[in-house]
């Protein structure tokens, strides 16, 4: 019985410890994910169109959420790789050569499991983007691996940022 109420204990502090899925401290975690993942940081710093700017900003948000709750990623080049300096709520404009992204949650979540890859979601309306589409071209294998880091910092989709 004590065990029973302890692991109850435990989830639900696990679950009220979640950061909402695209707020502020999911956008942060979601930064240190970015430089973790060598197919981001390195394959995106040797990529021409890629470095071809030295910062790019990445806006996403929930679609069936707010358009108005939107994070943001800052992604600077340094030293031949592509960094996350900034992960939290959007605080720039967007420019010409940033990228914004939405879909609805559900799609969000399946994109982060892997279920699909970013041709497949363009090519189906379930991820919407906006940017420099033949950087994203040229990019595909790191455009898949943003997705799939998006399943990868802890959260809770049940309710919005």
């Amino acid at each position: 019985m004590k065990k029973t109420i302890l692991l109850s204990l435990v989830l639900v502090g696990s679950a009220l410890s979640a950061n909402v899925f695209m707020g502020p401290e999911y956008a942060k975690e979601l930064c240190e994910v970015w430089n973790k993942t060598p197919r981001l940081m390195e394959e995106l710093g040797k990529s021409e169109s890629w470095m071809a700017v030295p910062e790019r900003k990445i806006f996403l948000y929930r679609e069936d959420c707010s358009p108005d709750k939107q994070i943001q990623l800052t992604i600077r080049n340094e030293g031949n790789k592509a960094v996350c300096v900034y992960g939290g709520p959007a605080k720039d404009k967007r420019g010409k050569d940033d990228f914004l992204m939405y879909a609805e949650t559900k799609r969000w979540e399946e994109m982060g499991k892997g279920a699909y890859g970013p041709m497949k979601a363009m090519m189906l309306g379930r991820l919407k983007f906006e940017g420099p589409k033949g950087v994203a071209m040229k990019n595909m294998g790191p455009f898949e691996a943003f997705l799939t880091a998006l399943g990868k910092p802890s959260y809770d989709a049940s309710k919005c940022p």
